[in-house]
C-alpha cells in the first residue's frame, strides 16, 4: 500500500508467477479515503486475489480433480484413466478433497506425502513410485487451475520431490524357465502356450492378450501385434499400442508348434477370435489381472523365487535353442528336464 497523493492510495497485492513468461505478478487498485480506510481494503483485496477469482478459489480440490480429470482424461489411453481415476478416488479425495483451492499450501501438500509414504490407522505406506504419482496428478490439476486463473501459483510446484528407485529387471533363468514351462505344459496348455510366446516374442501382457488369430500367420512363423487387451474403467478393452504401430515378430519352430497345438484346443473360433480367450466365448480375452494372478500361481506352484509376469518378456534375450530343447519332451531332443 502507497500513498499516490492526499486521500488517494495504491493497493498491490502479488499474485504469483506468470505461467507462459515465468515473471511475477499483481494485482492493483486504487482507493480514496484515509490510511485506516486504505488498510481495511488492502485486507478485502488481499483475501479476494489470493482465494482466486468467484467459484475457482472457493472450490474444493475434490472439484478440481473432478473438472480437471473430465478434460485431461479426452486424450488418455483407457489404461491411464483407470490408474488416475484411482489415485483422485483412493489417495487425494479422502485426504485433501475437501480443502479449498485457494488454501491449499505446499506444507499441506508435504503433509499428504508424508502420510502415504508412512501409513497411518494401521494402513501400510505406499511405495515411493505410487508416491511419485499422486503428485504428478495433483501437480497436473493445480496447473489447470492455474490455466483456469482459479489460484495464481502452483504449491505442488514447491512441494518436496519424490524420488522411486528403478526396479531393475528380474527374470528367470534358463534353470527357472525350464521348471516353469514344464509345470505349466502338464497342468495349463493354455497358459503354457501364453508364456511360451512371451518368452519368444519378448511382447507384454497386454499385446498378448490383444493378439486374434487373424495377427498369426503360422505358415510364415509370424505374428503381428497390434492392440493391446488392457484394464479400462469399466472393464478390459482393446486399445493402440504405446506407439501406435504394429510390428511382426519372427517365430522359431518350437513356438510354431505350441500355437498350433493351442490353436487345436481352441477349436473353430474364426480370424477374429482372440488367441488367450475364454473356452465360452473367443471373443472375450482373458481379463489382464487373471493373467497376472494366473502367472504368480504357477510359479509358486512350481517351487520357484517370486518374479513378474512383466520381467518374464526379459527372457528374450536368451537364444530359444538354450532353453527349449530342456523342456518336457524335449520335442524329442534331450527327453524330459
Amino acid at each position: 500500500m502507497r500513498q499516490r497523493s492526499v486521500g488517494s492510495w495504491e493497493l498491490r497485492v502479488y499474485v504469483g508467477v506468470d505461467p507462459g513468461t515465468g515473471r511475477r505478478r499483481y494485482r492493483s487498485k486504487t482507493v480514496r479515503g484515509n490510511r485506516a480506510d486504505a488498510e481495511r481494503e488492502l485486507v478485502d483485496f488481499a483475501d479476494r486475489v489470493g482465494h482466486g477469482l468467484g467459484v475457482g478459489g472457493r472450490a474444493t480440490v475434490g472439484e478440481l480433480l473432478d473438472r480437471w480429470f473430465a478434460l485431461a482424461s479426452l486424450s488418455w489411453a483407457p489404461t491411464t484413466v483407470r490408474q488416475t481415476r484411482s489415485i483422485v478416488d483412493r489417495h487425494l479425495r479422502p485426504h485433501i478433497g475437501r480443502v479449498p483451492v485457494g488454501e491449499l499450501t505446499t506444507a499441506d501438500i508435504d503433509a499428504l506425502y508424508v502420510k502415504l509414504l508412512t501409513g497411518s490407522d494401521g494402513v501400510k505406506g505406499l511405495s515411493g513410485g505410487t508416491v511419485q504419482r499422486v503428485h504428478v496428478v495433483l501437480r497436473s490439476a493445480l496447473a489447470q487451475a492455474m490455466r483456469w486463473e482459479w489460484i495464481w501459483d502452483n504449491p505442488a510446484a514447491h512441494a518436496a520431490k519424490i524420488v522411486a528407485p528403478n526396479r531393475e529387471p528380474n527374470p528367470p533363468s534358463v534353470e527357472e524357465l525350464v521348471a516353469l514351462l514344464d509345470y505349466l505344459e502338464a497342468r495349463d496348455p493354455a497358459l503354457h502356450a501364453f508364456v511360451v510366446v512371451a518368452a519368444t516374442t519378448g511382447a507384454r501382457r497386454a499385446q498378448l492378450l490383444g493378439l486374434r488369430w487373424r495377427n498369426v500367420d503360422l505358415d510364415s512363423a509370424r505374428v503381428s501385434f497390434s492392440a493391446g487387451w488392457v484394464e479400462g474403467p469399466n472393464g478390459p478393452v482393446l486399445a493402440h499400442t504405446k506407439t501406435r504401430r504394429h510390428h511382426v515378430v519372427e517365430l522359431d519352430i518350437h513356438t510354431v508348434e505350441v500355437l498350433a497345438a493351442h490353436r487345436d484346443r481352441c477349436g473353430d473360433v474364426g480370424r477374429d477370435g482372440f488367441v488367450f480367450a475364454s473356452p465360452a466365448d473367443a471373443m472375450a480375452a482373458w481379463k489382464p489381472n487373471w493373467v497376472t494372478k494366473a502367472f504368480g500361481r504357477a510359479v509358486r506352484g512350481a517351487g520357484l523365487r517370486s518374479f513378474r509376469l512383466h520381467d518374464y518378456a526379459d527372457v528374450r534375450v536368451m537364444p530359444t535353442s538354450a532353453w527349449r530343447p530342456l523342456c518336457r519332451g524335449g520335442f524329442g531332443l534331450l527327453g524330459s528336464a
